[in-house]
């Protein structure tokens, strides 16, 4: 009903005056400045990559059209949408994204928010990597503190999706915010560190349904971070009870009005609809992508196969569901540093994870055994509370129903770099300390070697969606160019989503910003498909686009309206 611009005022208004209220004048005018920081890197962003396109399926399908119909006032409230992922997905995240697409008029611009989250959870864990640094690590507290803020947003699964609209990326670093926030206020007294907590929970919740999962149990890490940061056994049960009426109850009070009321669609909605809170069902989605050898296996196990996984394709038409294939730690080849891509089924956290993941619990596990067998070693408190937020992370992930898919349990990757954090509070010499400084580098170069494959599959996936687009492109001289997109047989619609994607009248608007024209077809392409295409070629989500010979050609296709029984795709 409103200006995005005034919206947007007011929020820099509240958020000031919270900063002022907690904290003081010094802490309000630090909020300002990082604010308009904030946006003007977003607007950077989103004009530097404005002619670049997403390398996504899923935001052809439905993120984008949902980010754009928001933005241009589409009020879930009040009508259902004929997209059924986007009538029954939380609308958070895109309704954030929509503010950028409506104030600089940039259709693809969305995907900024993603990297000013990244600059945010870099800011939050630099800082506070800085406030509790170790002695060992004193003459470069600052070096060392940046590194290890970007082992935290290196994860791949942030890598590969930079350039998408994905609520994963956005998942982890929130989630990783609201860590973050935890342990700042385990570790200190900070009041802006509570209403981070609360802020974190109600995005998270607003973001993605998997986080009605995440949300409460990284709160409960945070709770297991604090007792064992603030004390012994002997007084855990009174300072337990302190935690909960103090900050549990509020937090929990929060996690329901977010569903409840900001989440009101689709959470609500979901119920009176359909009689089930996760809609779609998560079985009907997940039947195709399931890889053979996980499928009917316990979620624990589908964990040791993701992480002790071989990083293998994902591109289509390679089969979703073919095995996964696991391979010794430390083992690779050349090709697990191309494959990478957004949605990763197979070893998505990289080649050399399951290295990292055995060095940096071995290097905590190795810092515990030598302070209980010497007098030569201890280890701070600070380092085992660490530890047993990197502990509650680990068994949350391990439990996810599917947790052989690395964009699904995110939370892993900080799981692993926090074990190894813990193991740098080790004090004492002797020579067991080389083997512990052994195994806290194993982990932070298996770390490395898995961001730069990240990195490298970002690059890949991002330069082949180039390589397509330019190619529909430099068909804008024909009349007309055709695009099918093959059926979601998946799911079906229902009473009032008919809709199951949107990726070929997303793909006809966003080429049509560079004079492309399209008409979208319901029935496939003739047998002799080179015959008939002059051009053609495939674009993200399933689209095949064709620029046709012979108008002729054309004009007696659609008089038949008949579809071939047989269809061969070109590769």
């Amino acid at each position: 009903m409103l200006s995005p611009y005034v919206d947007i005022a007011v929020s820099l208004i509240l958020a000031v005056l919270l900063s002022y209220f907690a904290e003081g004048a010094r802490a309000s005018k630090t909020a300002l400045i990082s604010i308009l920081g904030f946006i003007a890197l977003l607007a950077l962003w989103a004009f530097v990559t404005s002619p670049l396109y997403s390398p996504g399926d899923d935001e052809y399908a439905y993120h984008l059209t949902a980010i754009w119909d928001l933005a241009e006032g589409w009020n879930p409230l009040a009508t259902p949408h004929n997209n059924i992922w986007i009538d029954s997905y939380p609308n958070g995240y895109w309704a954030l994204q929509s503010y950028l697409v409506a104030t600089t008029g940039l259709i693809l611009s969305g995907q900024s928010l993603l990297i000013g989250l990244m600059a945010t959870v870099t800011v939050l864990s630099y800082g506070f990597f800085l406030d509790h640094y170790t002695e060992q690590l004193s003459k470069f507290q600052k070096l060392t503190s940046l590194f290890l803020a970007g082992l935290v947003i290196g994860s791949p699964i942030v890598l590969t999706q930079v350039m998408t609209h994905y609520t994963d990326a956005p998942l982890y670093l929130i989630g990783s915010g609201l860590v973050f926030f935890l342990m700042i206020d385990a570790l200190g007294t900070s009041k802006l560190a509570k209403w981070g907590v609360m802020s974190c929970i109600i995005l998270l919740i607003n973001t993605k349904t998997a986080n009605l999962y995440y949300a409460p149990l990284i709160v409960i890490g945070g709770f297991f971070m604090h007792l064992v940061a603030n004390g012994s056994l002997k007084d855990c049960l009174p300072r337990a009870v302190k935690w909960i009426m103090s900050r549990g109850l509020i937090y929990m009070l929060v996690y329901f009005f977010a569903v409840i009321v900001i989440g009101y669609k689709p959470y609500v909605t979901n119920l009176q609809d359909h009689l089930s809170l996760l809609y779609p069902s998560v079985r009907d989605i997940m039947s195709y992508n399931i890889p053979n050898n996980v499928k009917g296996v316990s979620a624990p196990v589908g964990f040791f196969y993701g992480i002790f996984a071989e990083t293998g394709k994902t591109l289509w038409p390679y089969p979703f569901d073919s095995q996964i294939y696991l391979k010794f730690p430390g083992t690779f080849s050349i090709d697990e540093f191309k494959v990478l891509r957004f949605d990763t089924r197979r070893g998505g956290f990289g080649p050399f994870f399951s290295l990292a993941f055995i060095s940096s619990i071995l290097a905590y596990a190795a810092c515990r055994i030598a302070s209980f067998s010497s007098n030569s070693y201890s280890i701070i408190r600070k380092g085992d509370s660490f530890a047993a937020f990197a502990f509650a992370l680990l068994l949350m992930s391990m439990f996810f129903p599917e947790s052989w898919w690395a964009r699904y349990v995110p939370f892993t990757w900080l799981s692993v770099v926090l074990f190894a954090v813990a193991s740098l509070y080790l004090v004492g010499k002797g020579k067991f300390l080389i083997l512990i400084r052994i195994l806290q580098g194993v982990a932070v170069l298996s770390l490395m070697l898995c961001i730069l494959a990240g990195a490298g599959g970002a690059y890949k996936q991002n330069k082949q969606v180039w390589i397509t687009t330019r190619a529909a492109e430099a068909a804008k001289n024909y009349p007309i160019i055709e695009m099918y997109i093959e059926k979601d047989i998946r799911i079906n619609p229902d009473f009032q989503s008919k809709q199951i994607s949107d990726a070929t009248n997303v793909w006809a608007r966003v080429l049509g910003r560079n004079g492309v024209k399209v008409q979208i077809v319901g029935t496939r392409f003739p047998d002799d498909v080179n015959a008939y295409c002059e051009k053609l070629g495939w674009l993200e989500a399933h689209v095949l686009w064709c620029a046709p010979r012979d108008p002729k050609m054309r004009e007696e296709r659609f008089i038949e309206r008949t579809a071939p029984k047989t269809f061969k795709y070109p590769n």
